[in-house]
């Protein structure tokens, strides 16, 4: 049996399971209400949100990639950021980060393995690296790859912040979106907080915007 065969396998598995404990799994998921919270994460496969969240599917909206960065040039990203705020009124976007991610240990090594697009798309995450070098002086192993993951995290909350689209929905008057940034670690499952931009600071958001 192939790796494909084994998916399709599973799924039909996997949907048998789920209609022999609740008939009406699929029609209720397909009636969701809109969801509220907009999740950017890193593309490793260590995190699945739904379970570590506890929620079902429909409720977050996830966007992943290498090293969850906020990249005005990631046009995916930008244009998902643009539809959650003005059509879908998200009231929460998370950046979340966590122990063990490959994007972080890449950054560290920097330029290590022969792949330039890579070492290109990871140059600010390194670059924050030797912009905390005091800092993370000390720190080796996991420890060190943790502590640059929350620098990374409270880097994509100060991008986001300063993003028009945001900046628009905090000066038409809403609170929302609040932005939000966990760390997760994978040695106990746990979810940490790093850093949060709430209404109450929306003002200093768009006194920064203009420096």
């Amino acid at each position: 049996m192939t790796t494909k065969e084994k998916l399709l396998l599973e799924n039909k598995a996997w949907a048998q399971e789920r209609l022999s404990l609740d008939k009406d799994y699929f029609k209720r998921l397909s009636q969701m209400p809109l969801p509220e919270i907009l999740w950017i994460g890193s593309s490793d496969s260590m995190v699945p949100i739904k379970e570590i969240t506890n929620t079902e599917p429909g409720e977050i909206i996830a966007y992943r990639n290498f090293g969850n960065l906020v990249r005005e040039d990631d046009k995916g990203l930008m244009s998902l950021i643009e539809y959650c705020i003005k059509v879908l009124n998200i009231k929460y976007i998370i950046v979340c980060g966590y122990s063990h991610c490959q994007c972080i240990s890449e950054a560290i090594k920097f330029n290590e393995h022969d792949t330039p697009g890579v070492t290109s798309w990871l140059e600010e995450v390194n670059q924050l690296y030797k912009d905390h070098k005091d800092t993370l002086a000390n720190i080796q192993g996991e420890d060190l790859e943790s502590e640059l993951a929350k620098i990374n995290v409270q880097a994509q909350i100060d991008k986001l912040k300063k993003l028009n689209l945001v900046l628009e929905a905090w000066q038409s008057g809403s609170e929302y979106p609040k932005l939000v940034g966990w760390f997760y670690n994978l040695n106990n499952g746990l979810l940490e907080e790093v850093k949060e931009v709430a209404a109450e600071e929306k003002k200093v958001a768009r006194i920064d915007s203009r420096i």
